[in-house]
């Protein structure tokens, strides 16, 4: 029965090969979008889920005073596991405020190169989270002073194919060159982790572990990730609701002292990639929400692939109509026709299937390129399963209707040739290509939006000057401790306007933040105030606008206790702008009394990303603050930067020999802000593309049988004089109401959709009535050009030949 079946559906699809085409051809289109958004997704939510006991793992964040930080204080681990029985086990992670480069070296210094990526960790690290080791015992990898694990990549690039084991890593940074004895080499086996590690270092160094273990303030320094395992993952509600008492009974003098409120709140394991986006990630996440977008054009896409064939076959319905009433009086039951029905579009779908595959392997490497991935259809076997269930699920989907459509037909009016396509199912039709045009037109908005608000990201004056300015990162003790004689070397360049260093630069996370509070206030009233440890040369060189007052110089020694603030900071400590310099500004910090005097005030510059408003900033040269500059600043000027480049790293050479010499450009640096955002505009402008060719397909096909439904209806209307133009014009009429119907329906709907997600920007563009008139021209225009061609087609044709048959 099902070989019939399949022998009567491959000729019917031969019969018509226009209309099966275009059938297949859409849902092999529907299939590939549907596949590569899914192995896009499965990547996605397969981060952190390798752990064994994963379920049983939670991360403790903080909200200070309604700002929420994903690490926390030092000393909360040790009294998580000393408070709470329910607590297995604690570890912390330790991200050095602005060292993002590592500069390691071999024992003999022969091969040294720098690495990303690189924490400092508890000595229980392994015995929360779960990793495959090449070489040495995760149990005890990080029990000794001084122990470091690497990635079996770096591990090749230092010794060879050798096991390195107890060999020595030399790791320079910033503060201290600290010899590492290499105690693991983890395997790279393609899990996904919110802990992107290269290295892993001991926290119980030489370098910064006293300093670590000196971290005794429940209040300030909330910069370690705390993790925990529970015995039991049942016990994490409650454990979270003692967290308020435990906090009060450790931490209450602390917290007097700095006049804060603190709450703790638990974040499980699982969930820390999809949905955690608050200061202080360890690496950027991902957003549940692109998935739920992405999910949903995935299955719109197909949803308007499979309203292609329904709405052909059931248009069509005449072309079979005597088949289906010549088989009913030969005793055919009605389940027989819908399943004959149904078999043909599961032969449709499995055709579209082996289009698909060639069509995965072509576009996989863009799909790549796009999002930033390395996905293999390899990588999720299990693909293959979804691929076949979703062939099934499309062609059942596609053939459900017209199977049951077709099925229904009476055999007395069919055979005596009375049939015709009722109302009902003309208006089903009608319904479903409102519904196909609607969600494309969603989607062209979408796209038009998403990269209106990437130019004005782009192109939005960031209040400082972020063209020709080079970074250097000062990330190895030879470079911070030469900065000053790097400086003056490359004054000497004519291309070099100017430089300048300091402990963070616009565009990159910036943690360093202090409460300060006025003159005539106390601490109960104080402000958070990010500041940034500069030289004297920083504002100039950035180009940073002076609103009241200087900036720092070195004729004035009293600058070591002076601020320049921006102009948010001034309003929120309640002072005016016009008289903000020469006040005071205070903070309790433990026993001491820390007081500044406001020297400046700079115009507002946004110094994170567009996504978030512009805190209040203060900038000092206080080594009380921070006396690391990690990063120099270097203002140039012409075009050849090949030659510059080249005369500025012979510099870097000279003064610092044992440290590599990088760069990059700081407008390049601030945009990588929003590459998750560039990448999201690309690829909705490929899906609304992707959906207007399987809509448009749909309309050709209607606009091709409805041209042959009339052949003798326009003859007759050329014979007594009808223009090309007229009957084009009638011909398209109809189909381009209904692009006018997807028009006003997608236009609230996109509308709300487009300010839900401008939500996520603290500085946005603004929703355009324009940008709708152009979506909607696109719309028709497009639809036009594809009924046109059938239109005028029809309307070409010779009437004595159309009506020899009449």
């Amino acid at each position: 029965m099902i070989r019939n079946y399949l022998k009567i559906g491959w000729r019917s699809l031969l019969k018509n090969k226009v209309y099966s085409a275009i059938n297949v051809f859409g849902l092999a289109i529907g299939i590939t979008t549907c596949t590569l958004i899914t192995l896009y997704v499965m990547d996605e939510i397969s981060y952190d889920k390798h752990h064994v006991d994963g379920e049983r793992i939670f991360r403790v964040a903080s909200d200070v005073q309604g700002d929420k930080w994903v690490a926390a204080p030092g000393p909360l681990a040790a009294g998580l596991k000393r408070d709470f029985p329910e607590v297995e086990q604690v570890t912390r992670l330790l991200r050095m405020p602005g060292i993002d480069k590592f500069l390691l070296k071999n024992a003999t210094g022969e091969k040294q190169f720098y690495e990303t990526n690189g924490y400092y960790v508890d000595s229980t690290f392994f015995q929360i989270f779960t990793y495959d080791f090449k070489y040495g015992d995760q149990k005890t990898a990080l029990n000794q002073p001084n122990s470091i694990v690497i990635t079996e990549e770096i591990a090749g690039k230092m010794f060879g194919n050798a096991n390195p084991v107890d060999k020595i890593i030399n790791v320079n940074l910033p503060f201290a060159v600290t010899a590492y004895t290499v105690k693991g080499v983890l395997r790279n086996n393609g899990h996904k982790s919110h802990i992107p590690a290269n290295l892993l270092l001991s926290m119980n160094n030489s370098d910064v572990g006293q300093w670590a273990k000196g971290q005794t303030d429940w209040a300030s320094n909330n910069i370690f990730h705390t993790y925990f395992k529970l015995k039991n993952e049942e016990q994490a509600a409650a454990l979270e609701g003692k967290l308020g008492a435990f906090l009060k009974r450790n931490g209450a003098a602390d917290f007097k002292v700095m006049q804060i409120s603190k709450k703790l709140f638990i974040q499980p394991l699982k969930d820390i990639y999809l949905y955690s986006n608050f200061d202080f990630e360890i690496a950027p996440n991902g957003n549940v929400k692109h998935l739920y977008i992405f999910g949903s054009v995935a299955a719109f896409l197909l949803l308007i692939a499979c309203i292609n064939f329904m709405n052909l076959s059931t248009a069509r319905s005449e072309k079979r109509a005597k088949e289906v009433g010549i088989k009913k009086v030969v005793g055919a039951a009605r389940s027989a026709l819908v399943g004959q029905f149904l078999w043909e579009s599961l032969l449709l779908s499995m055709l579209a299937l082996l289009i698909s595959l060639p069509f995965l392997e072509l576009l996989l490497p863009l799909f790549n390129q796009l999002t930033n991935k390395t996905l293999t259809l390899l990588q999720h076997p299990e693909i293959y399963g979804y691929l076949f269930a979703l062939t099934i699920i499309t062609g059942l989907l596609a053939g459900f209707y017209p199977a049951f459509y077709l099925s229904s037909f009476s055999p007395i009016a069919t055979l005596k040739g009375r049939f015709r396509n009722n109302v009902p199912a003309i208006f089903v039709r009608k319904g479903l290509v409102v519904f196909q045009f609607t969600v494309s037109i969603v989607l062209i908005l979408g796209a038009i939006l998403i990269s209106q608000q990437m130019d004005y990201l782009r192109n939005q004056n960031l209040g400082f000057s972020e063209n020709q300015k080079l970074i250097l990162p000062l990330q190895t003790t030879e470079a911070g401790q030469n900065y000053r004689t790097f400086k003056n070397e490359i004054a000497n360049i004519p291309q070099v306007k100017s430089s300048a260093v300091g402990s963070t630069y616009p565009g990159i996370e910036n943690v360093l933040d202090m409460l300060f509070y006025a003159e005539g206030k106390t601490m109960k009233e104080n402000v958070d105030v990010s500041f940034a440890n500069i030289d004297n040369d920083y504002i100039k060189t950035l180009g940073i606008q002076m609103v009241q007052g200087r900036g720092f110089s070195k004729g004035f020694t009293a600058d070591s206790n002076a601020l320049v603030l921006n102009e948010v900071a001034i309003k929120k400590l309640g002072y005016n702008i016009n008289n903000a310099v020469g006040k005071k500004i205070y903070s309790d910090f433990h026993d001491r009394k820390i007081v500044m005097t406001i020297i400046g005030v700079v115009k507002d510059y946004h110094f994170e990303s567009l996504q978030q408003e512009i805190k209040p900033l203060a900038l000092t040269v206080s080594p009380f603050f921070s006396s690391t500059n990690t990063y120099m600043i270097v203002d140039v000027q012409g075009s050849n930067y090949g030659a510059l480049i080249g005369k500025i790293g012979d510099a870097w050479k000279k003064v610092n020999p044992g440290s590599p010499f990088e760069y990059s450009f700081l407008d390049n640096d601030f945009q990588k802000n929003y590459e998750k955002e560039e990448r999201t505009s690309r690829l909705i402008q490929y899906f609304s593309l992707i959906g207007i060719v399987i809509a448009c397909l749909g309309l050709f096909g209607l606009a091709t049988f409805t041209a042959e439904q009339r052949t003798k209806e326009i003859g007759i209307r050329k014979v007594l004089g009808a223009s090309v133009l007229g009957i084009t014009t009638l011909l398209s009429g109809d189909f381009l109401k209904l692009v006018f119907i997807s028009i006003l329906i997608a236009t609230p709907i996109s509308w709300w959709a487009m300010n839900k997600w401008l939500e996520n920007f603290a500085f946005k563009t603004t929703v355009s009535w324009q940008i709708f008139v152009v979506a909607g021209i696109a719309a028709i225009l497009v639809a036009f050009i594809t009924i046109s061609f059938q239109s005028i087609k029809a309307a070409l044709a010779n009437p004595v030949k159309t009506l020899k048959s009449e």
